[in-house]
C-alpha cells in the first residue's frame, strides 16, 4: 500500500472534461429529432444523463443529420462532458410505398387485395420496396403491416405479387414497414441508400454505427472492412438482433460485435410477444458473459411521448432491464418526437439510479467475466480488492480501452474513474456499463499521470482524506509485453 498524497508534478495535465461527482453506471442513448435537436434541449439532456445520442438514418436526410451531429459535439464542448453519437442505418427494411390518395387507405378484415414491387399504394394493390417477393413467399405464411398493426395471409401467388387476405384491419399510412416473419429474404449488406449513409458517417466521424437485423458473424466482418476502406480503421459496430436467425447466431455476433441491441419491437412481430422477455433476458445474460456492451430498446417510457409521467409498469420495464445486466437502456419517439424529452430523459435517469441502488448490495465473489483474457481476470480482481478493502472508488488508466472495457464487464460495485488519452476512445466507451472518464496527455510514466488524476478527483470532492483509492493500469516496461498494475492509495 502507498501511504500519503502522491508527489506533485510540476505542471498540472489539462482535461477538457470532468469526473463525475455521483456518475450513473448505466448508459442512456437518447434518438434526436425534431423535439430534441435545439442547442437548449441538447444541452439540457446532456446534463440530465444522456451518454449517447442516436441518429436514426430512417428518418431524416444526410444535410438535417450532419447539422444535428456538429450541435451534439458543439454543445459537448461548451459543457465539458463527453457524449457518443450514434448512426443507426435504416437497414433492409421493406417498406411499402406512397398511398394514392394520402393521408391513408383503410384495410378491412376478409378483404383481399394484391401485394408486390411498387412504389403505389391502394386498395387494389400494395406496392411494396422489394422485388420478386412471390419466390420468397409462399402461401399460407403471414405478412405483417405497421410493425404488425395490420395482419395479411398469402392465399396464392400471381405472376410477380401475393394475393393476399387481410386477417387483421386497419389504416396504413405511407412507407410504412413490412414483416415476413415465416419467410427468409435475401438481401445486399447494404441497400444503395444505406451505403450512402454509412460513407457519410464516415465523413461525419460517428462514433458508432448500428446495424439493423443482423444475422451472422459475417454481416460484421465485412461491414468493418467496408468501413475501413473508407477511412474508418476504428470502427465501433452495434449489431442490432431483431428476428430469429440473429437470435440462433447470438453466440458468433458476440464474438465480432463491439455491442449488441435487442430491439424488441421487431422481435415482437417476427416472434410470438409472450417470447420476447425471455429473449431479452438470454441475450443480456450472454451479452454480459462475453462482455459486451448490450443496449435494451423499443418503447421503454413509450407512453412519455404523450404524457410527462411514465406507466408504473414502464417504470418496472426499464427498472428490470438494469438490474437484469442492460449496459445502456434506449429512449426512441420518446425524445425524437415526444411532447416530453427532457422529462424522459430525468425520469429514465432516476430509474436507472434506483436500480443501481440494489445491484451495489451484491456481496459475492465477483467472477471472471468477458472474453477472459488477463485484462478480465485483472478487472475482476481489481473490483474484488476494492470491496474488500472498501476502497472509495477505482481509477483506471487505458491506451486502448481495454482495460475500462473490463472492468465494466466486473461490474464494480464501487464508480470507477478512467482516464484515456485520445478523445475517440473515450467517446466509444460510452456505452459501457459503469466509467466516468477523462482524457488526459500522453506521459511516458504512469506515475506522471496518477498524481494529476487523483489531485482533480480531490478537488472535486470526490475522494477526500483517508479514502483508499485502487489504481489500475496495463503498460509496457523494459523487457515485458505487458505488465499490470495495482496499487492502493491511502490519502492523508
Amino acid at each position: 500500500m502507498t501511504s500519503g498524497n502522491p508527489k506533485r508534478a510540476s505542471n498540472t495535465l489539462f482535461s477538457p472534461f470532468r469526473f463525475e461527482k455521483n456518475p450513473r453506471a448505466c448508459r442512456i442513448v437518447c434518438t434526436i429529432g425534431p423535439s430534441s435537436q435545439s442547442s437548449t434541449i441538447l444541452e439540457k439532456m446532456l446534463l440530465s444523463g444522456m451518454n449517447v445520442a442516436r441518429l436514426n438514418f430512417s428518418h431524416g436526410n444526410q444535410k438535417s443529420h450532419g447539422e444535428i451531429a456538429h450541435e451534439i459535439r458543439k454543445t459537448a464542448q461548451r459543457l465539458m462532458k463527453p457524449i457518443a453519437i450514434l448512426q443507426d442505418l435504416q437497414g433492409h427494411k421493406v417498406r411499402v410505398g406512397n398511398v394514392q390518395h394520402p393521408p391513408s387507405i383503410c384495410l378491412n378484415e376478409g378483404q383481399e387485395i394484391l401485394l408486390g414491387h411498387g412504389e403505389t399504394v391502394s386498395n387494389k394493390r400494395i406496392g411494396i420496396d422489394y422485388q420478386d417477393i412471390s419466390h420468397s413467399v409462399t402461401p399460407g405464411q403471414h405478412v405483417f403491416l405497421d410493425d404488425g398493426s395490420i395482419e395479411l395471409e398469402v392465399l396464392s401467388t400471381q405472376g410477380d405479387d401475393l394475393h393476399c387476405q387481410v386477417n387483421l384491419g386497419g389504416e396504413l399510412h405511407s412507407r410504412k414497414g413490412v414483416i415476413f416473419p415465416d419467410s427468409h429474404l435475401s438481401f445486399p449488406l447494404l441497400n444503395e441508400k444505406d451505403e450512402k449513409d454509412a460513407h457519410f458517417g464516415v465523413s461525419l466521424n460517428v462514433d458508432m454505427v448500428a446495424m439493423s437485423f443482423v444475422r451472422s458473424a459475417t454481416e460484421i466482418i465485412e461491414m468493418r472492412l467496408r468501413l475501413a476502406a473508407w477511412g474508418k480503421k476504428d470502427s465501433f459496430i452495434v449489431a442490432k438482433i431483431e428476428d430469429r436467425k440473429g437470435i440462433d447466431n447470438l453466440d458468433e455476433i458476440l464474438h465480432v460485435a463491439d455491442a449488441v441491441l435487442i430491439a424488441r419491437g421487431d422481435l415482437g412481430v417476427t416472434l410470438p410477444r409472450e417470447k420476447v422477455p425471455g429473449i431479452q433476458k438470454t441475450i443480456i445474460q450472454k451479452a454480459n458473459t462475453f462482455g459486451v456492451p448490450v443496449i435494451t430498446a423499443t418503447q421503454m417510457l413509450e407512453s412519455m411521448i404523450y404524457h410527462d409521467k411514465p406507466t408504473r409498469a414502464e417504470v418496472n420495464d426499464v427498472y428490470s432491464a438494469v438490474i437484469g445486466g442492460s449496459d445502456a437502456v434506449m429512449l426512441s419517439g420518446e425524445t425524437a418526437s415526444g411532447r416530453y424529452p427532457l422529462h424522459a430523459v430525468r425520469e429514465m435517469d432516476r430509474i436507472c439510479r434506483e436500480a443501481e441502488k440494489e445491484l451495489r448490495n451484491f456481496k459475492g465473489e465477483i467472477p471472471v467475466r468477458g472474453r477472459q483474457d488477463m485484462h478480465d481476470k485483472m478487472a475482476a480482481s481489481a473490483v474484488n480488492l476494492a470491496r474488500n478493502t472498501k476502497a472509495r472508488c477505482i481509477l483506471a488508466f487505458s491506451l486502448s480501452g481495454a482495460t475500462l472495457k473490463a472492468l465494466s464487464a466486473a461490474r464494480s460495485n464501487v464508480p470507477v474513474y478512467g482516464i484515456v488519452v485520445e478523445e475517440q476512445v473515450l467517446r466509444q466507451l460510452l456505452l459501457h456499463w459503469g466509467h466516468s472518464l477523462i482524457t488526459m496527455p500522453h506521459e511516458e510514466k504512469l506515475e506522471d499521470l496518477i498524481g494529476p488524476a487523483l489531485r482533480q478527483l480531490q478537488e472535486q470532492g470526490i475522494v477526500r482524506t483517508n479514502d483508499r483509492i485502487v489504481v489500475m493500469a496495463s503498460e509496457a516496461e523494459p523487457g515485458a509485453k505487458e505488465t499490470y498494475l495495482f496499487k492502493l492509495y491511502l490519502l492523508k
